[in-house]
């Protein structure tokens, strides 16, 4: 003879799951609607991402110009250049500053501060470098003042 044990809120562990849970029918059609959602979106996701490949490459061909020149004159493709030096020794200046800041909170607070010194001495010097290389191929003389302005 079996015994039928009541239908509690407290979940007991030799009960099927679904006994002792209440489900609303609502929540049931909605799951049901999100799970055939999830099915037709996997269904057409290799055709979404070939459409979207068709249409990105499409796109770059449309950007030519029609004599077929992708950079346009030499003259754009320096000024390109020398606006990626300026925003890359600007970069390297803002990552030394942030690097001493670094290394003076962890030295601030005892930890090891050597990397975040060292990391800001190599920006300020790479920089350093590149501002040079960027006056000199600007046509500016760069002078070396060794007097200190003396």
């Amino acid at each position: 003879m079996q015994i039928e044990q009541p239908v509690s809120h407290v979940p007991n562990r030799y009960t099927p799951f679904t006994t002792h849970m209440t489900v609303k029918p609502y929540l049931l059609r909605m799951g049901d609607t999100l799970m055939r959602c999830a099915q037709w979106i996997h269904l057409i996701e290799p055709l979404a991402i070939l459409a979207g490949w068709l249409l990105t490459i499409s796109l770059s061909a449309f950007a030519q110009t029609p004599g077929g020149g992708i950079f346009g004159s030499d003259q754009q493709v320096g000024n390109a250049i020398r606006e990626g030096i300026k925003w890359g020794r600007n970069l390297l200046f803002l990552m030394g500053i942030i690097f001493v800041a670094w290394a003076v909170v962890n030295y601030g607070t005892e930890k090891p501060a050597t990397k975040q010194l060292v990391a800001a001495i190599g920006c300020f010097a790479f920089g350093g470098i590149v501002a040079l290389v960027f006056s000199i191929s600007q046509g500016n003389a760069v002078n070396f003042d060794t007097g200190f302005g003396n």
